[in-house]
């Protein structure tokens, strides 16, 4: 296999691995650190460390599942779900249309507000999306993913091994679930507005989006520089000079 980035043993590479505008791997992962050690806050990987995993996925159906986890912060369950019916690639705004997990057991026509629209922003996911549904050539109302979520599982167990074996390694457990918190986070360093966030995740709780947004109250802090040491002779002879205060 070829070798890749090691993700945090190169800090003079560090700049090759892009998070978001104006924020560099090292700190992020710093931060991560910072802000996971009271495990408050959801574990989570960073854009690199995502694109290095879906890498060891030879495997198109596999590769393709977890890019679209990652691409649209979907739940497991609601994956299973995704029919080539629920992209709509054509247009100038691709989209996902995205079934709840509430009713995704019913059947049906779904309620409207059970259905959410996720935009896919990333060109090249899309065009990935596009020629994987060429050569495979689903039905159109079948499932793209019928497994179940323990199979889901064990493929993406699989690839985190491969990466290991190849001496990249994750500095958190990574599950399906992991490729949701991920997505917000990167929605997040992306600046995006929280309750655009909140409603693409399918949170109904505006209090959901706290957990993370922490993190940036964390990050912050940590770049103010407030200082707090001063020179206490100078004080003193100021205060000396002062008359007592009232």
């Amino acid at each position: 296999m070829n070798s890749i980035i090691p993700l945090q043993n190169s800090p003079e590479r560090v700049s090759l691995l892009p998070i978001a505008p104006g924020v560099d791997f090292a700190t992020a992962v710093a931060l991560r650190r910072m802000a996971t050690s009271t495990g408050a806050t959801p574990a989570y990987l960073l854009a690199p460390e995502v694109s290095a995993l879906l890498w060891y996925m030879p495997d198109q159906r596999h590769h393709m599942l977890f890019a679209t986890m990652w691409n649209t912060g979907i739940r497991i369950g609601e994956a299973r779900t995704l029919t080539p019916e629920s992209f709509d690639l054509d247009g100038l705004r691709p989209f996902v249309r995205v079934l709840s997990e509430k009713v995704r057991a019913r059947r049906g026509l779904p309620p409207k507000d059970e259905v959410r629209l996720v935009p896919l922003t990333d060109a090249s996911f899309v065009r990935q999306m596009e020629s994987w549904m060429v050569t495979t050539r689903p039905r159109r109302r079948e499932p793209l993913w019928p497994v179940t979520d323990e199979t889901m599982r064990n493929w993406l167990k699989q690839a985190v091994k491969r990466a290991e074996a190849d001496g990249v390694h994750f500095s958190i457990p990574v599950t399906p679930h992991t490729f949701r918190h991920s997505y917000i986070m990167h929605m997040l360093y992306h600046r995006q507005p929280r309750k655009v966030i909140q409603a693409l995740a399918g949170h109904k709780d505006p209090r959901s989006m706290e957990v993370y947004t922490r993190v940036f109250a964390l990050d912050m802090a940590a770049t103010l520089a407030v200082p707090f040491t001063g020179d206490g002779r100078d004080a003193a002879e100021i205060l000396r000079s002062l008359p007592p205060a009232g």
